[in-house]
């Protein structure tokens, strides 16, 4: 995520990025200038860093600077985006996704596998959030501005309800819902094979899994280690090869309900990570999944979908519950 400048209004992401405003805070006070913009510009390589500075749209302070000069902390770095040459269409404008729920306040969508939620590292368009900047952001007229704020997140890979708050109090009121965990999730995922019980709960930390060679990748520890984690789980249907599973976590823990499934001897079906080989996540990170690995992963996402929703509208004083049907491309494996 960009960073936020201080007392800078939220940035209107149905415009192309212009500008980005960088106040110099502890972390960044005492290093070089390039140096320190590797850490805030993290899709820019320190070529190109270089070469931004070089060509005179960097400024600290107001004044140009060399890529050697140290910053200081309270110092306003400016760096100006140039437009690119090329034309690079918003690979998300064309994205249809079905509306669950709008009102003043309030917009549910049902996000499809594949749109990232929000910006981050290289990936800065193509977002839902940039798309739903471009239908309610209207900068120019501010009694009709409005600023859609995320209220909470799915992964890429993961299809369904998602809730964004169209006015600041509501988004307030509601966020406080998810952080004290009154909010009521319910997934569900495609596994391989059946869970040994047909219903249960699966109490297990998380902790890193130093076994792997993805750093990011988690794994179950013994009872005390780690981050606390709950998943409660149901078994709706089930064939020779898949299970239809209703899961509703407790806790909301990174990559949850993916490591308790595969705890439970059946990782989510097309899971790069958690599943039976995990060289297929550094294939698709290369960009060298074949049809061979497309094959083994049976989907090409992982089988994980938000289904439902459930909290109270402090607007409208009554509980809402936003449902997002079973995608085709999972209901076909469990018909």
């Amino acid at each position: 995520m960009l960073p936020k400048y201080p007392g800078a209004g939220p940035r209107d992401l149905s415009r192309p990025l212009e500008e980005i405003r960088v106040l110099v805070d502890a972390r960044l006070d005492g290093q070089r200038v390039d140096l320190a913009l590797t850490t805030v510009l993290t899709w820019r390589s320190r070529a190109s860093i270089h070469r931004l500075i070089d060509a005179g749209l960097v400024r600290v302070e107001g004044r140009l600077v060399a890529a050697s000069r140290r910053l200081r902390a309270g110092e306003t770095v400016l760096i100006e985006v140039p437009p690119n040459p090329t034309a690079n269409p918003d690979p998300g404008s064309g994205v249809e996704f079905p509306i669950l729920h709008e009102d003043q306040w309030l917009v549910v969508v049902d996000k499809p596998a594949g749109m990232a939620v929000h910006p981050s590292g290289r990936r800065l368009d193509g977002t839902l959030i940039h798309a739903l900047h471009r239908r309610y952001r209207r900068p120019g007229d501010a009694q009709h501005d409005v600023v859609p704020r995320l209220l909470h997140r799915i992964d890429v890979e993961t299809s369904g309800v998602v809730a964004v708050g169209l006015d600041e109090q509501f988004h307030a009121l509601v966020s406080r819902q998810f952080e004290e965990r009154e909010v009521e999730k319910v997934y569900l995922a495609v596994v391989h094979g059946a869970p040994a019980a047909g219903e249960g709960v699966v109490d297990l930390p998380l902790v890193p899994d130093k076994r792997s060679a993805v750093r990011l990748k988690l794994t179950t520890g013994a009872p005390g280690d780690g981050l606390p984690a709950v998943t409660g789980y149901r078994v709706l249907r089930r064939n020779a090869d898949y299970s239809l599973v209703e899961v509703r976590p407790r806790t909301g823990r990174t990559h949850q309900i993916r490591v308790h499934m595969a705890a439970l001897g059946c990782p989510l079906v097309g899971d790069k990570l958690y599943g039976a080989d995990e060289s297929l996540f550094l294939h698709q990170l290369a960009g060298t999944l074949d049809d061979a690995h497309r094959a083994a992963l049976v989907l090409d996402r992982h089988a994980l979908h938000a289904h439902s929703l459930r909290f109270h509208h402090p607007m409208l004083g009554q509980d809402l519950l936003l449902v997002a049907p079973l995608p085709a491309d999972m209901a076909r494996l469990v018909p």
